[in-house]
């Protein structure tokens, strides 16, 4: 994953840790299980492994699912704030730039249109032009490629999740 990838993968995370819910649950079992498996434990050893550390302080296999069902809300919701965030950044950074080109624009028009001495007006104003298009563009690309990185981020963590659900259902059925 890039770094901005990383980023958004951690800011998950850390939602997920916010609303861990409390007691022994899909959280501490998913944790569990990677700290078997990467000491070599195999997945379906590793999973029956956590899930009878779990069982014993009350964990059963519908709690387990329904946790992890909760968190995949929780992402789904950090997705819901992020897309606000997005619209909010894209709004302020590029659609109020935009409108400022325009005006920008009509009062060159009136300018060329007077006398001479106008001229280092208009020359100014092209100058702020450019800068407003460049970031206007900056701020297109970044607000794609954090698009980019989020969806990225959140396909990873939700494919893990279901894949989770999954070898849950096969191994403990």
């Amino acid at each position: 994953m890039s770094d901005s990838n990383n980023r958004f993968a951690n800011a998950l995370m850390k939602a997920l840790e916010k609303k861990n819910l409390e007691g022994f649950d899909y959280l501490e079992f998913k944790q569990s299980v990677g700290r078997l498996t990467e000491i070599g434990m195999d997945l379906d050893t590793a999973i029956n492994s956590a899930f009878i550390t779990g069982s014993s302080v009350g964990l059963t296999k519908e709690k387990l699912i329904k946790t992890a069902n909760y968190y995949s809300e929780v992402l789904q919701d950090e997705k819901g704030q992020f897309m606000r965030s997005l619209e909010k950044h894209l709004v302020d950074n590029v659609e109020g730039k935009a409108k400022q080109t325009s005006e920008l624009k009509k009062k060159i028009a009136n300018w060329e249109s007077k006398m001479q001495q106008l001229q280092e007006q208009i020359n100014q104003a092209k100058a702020q032009i450019e800068a407003s298009d460049s970031q206007i563009n900056a701020a297109r690309t970044k607000a794609e490629e954090n698009q980019k990185g989020f969806d990225e981020a959140l396909e990873v963590i939700t494919n893990t999740i279901r894949e989770d659900i999954n070898n849950i259902r096969r191994v403990l059925s």
